[in-house]
């Protein structure tokens, strides 16, 4: 398992935000529409052990952060997990024992949104209109000491134009996608950033089987 001795840092002023994502070797991340029956088998784009170090990823952090799209798609699930008796063993031994926020940010909550986070659990996602110094201080007011921020790419794209994402979890998958149409997307989207806005320190690599794990601090 990848990040065995891993312990998250804390920032002084802020929570620390951190993502991790599985990306094709030509840097593909999402399948961002529909397809027809046949096109298929490109999600999840990483194995069992990349699924299995996302987890315990997640499991460190106090809240977790969706943009719309992402919560549409994988809303439910994460409930789900939130939820799952063995994932709170494992963010109970991590030190975690509080109930995990889930938070949903977005220009447009709308009925599409709120029907894909109904739950049997009656566990209601804070909503956010994209003002991330609003959630900042509304993390901090939570005492939320590490953020997982799940996706999707159009708010990492936010989070690093306002200097908020403190380390990045990168899995290289041995997957080759493509593009037409722009439908398979990036880890980054929204915006182009100038060459040398983001400064990333390689802290720890590993390979397991054709898996390449990347740990990177944003400098």
């Amino acid at each position: 398992m990848p990040y065995q001795n891993l312990t998250l840092p804390q920032t002084s002023n802020r929570p620390f935000f951190y993502t991790s994502f599985a990306a094709t070797v030509d840097g593909k991340v999402y399948i961002n529409k529909s397809l027809p029956a046949g096109r298929q088998g490109y999600w999840p784009i990483g194995s069992r052990v990349d699924y299995n170090a996302f987890t315990k990823l997640r499991a460190q952090a106090d809240a977790i952060i969706d943009g719309k799209n992402t919560a549409i798609r994988f809303g439910k699930p994460t409930i789900d997990t939130i939820h799952n008796d063995a994932f709170k063993r494992l963010r109970e031994s991590f030190g975690k024992t509080k109930q995990m926020e889930y938070i949903i940010l977005t220009k447009n909550p709308d009925e599409a949104l709120t029907n894909a986070l109904k739950n049997p659990y009656q566990f209601q996602p804070t909503i956010f209109k994209e003002d991330l110094r609003q959630l900042t201080t509304y993390l901090q007011n939570k005492d939320a000491k590490h953020v997982f921020v799940d996706g999707g790419p159009h708010v990492i794209a936010s989070l690093l134009k306002e200097k908020l994402l403190d380390e990045i979890f990168l899995t290289i998958s041995p997957r080759i996608f493509g593009s037409e149409n722009n439908i398979a997307i990036t880890m980054v989207e929204g915006i182009l950033l100038d060459p040398n806005e983001v400064s990333l320190q390689l802290v720890s690599t590993e390979q397991v089987e054709n898996e390449v794990y990347l740990h990177y601090k944003v400098a």
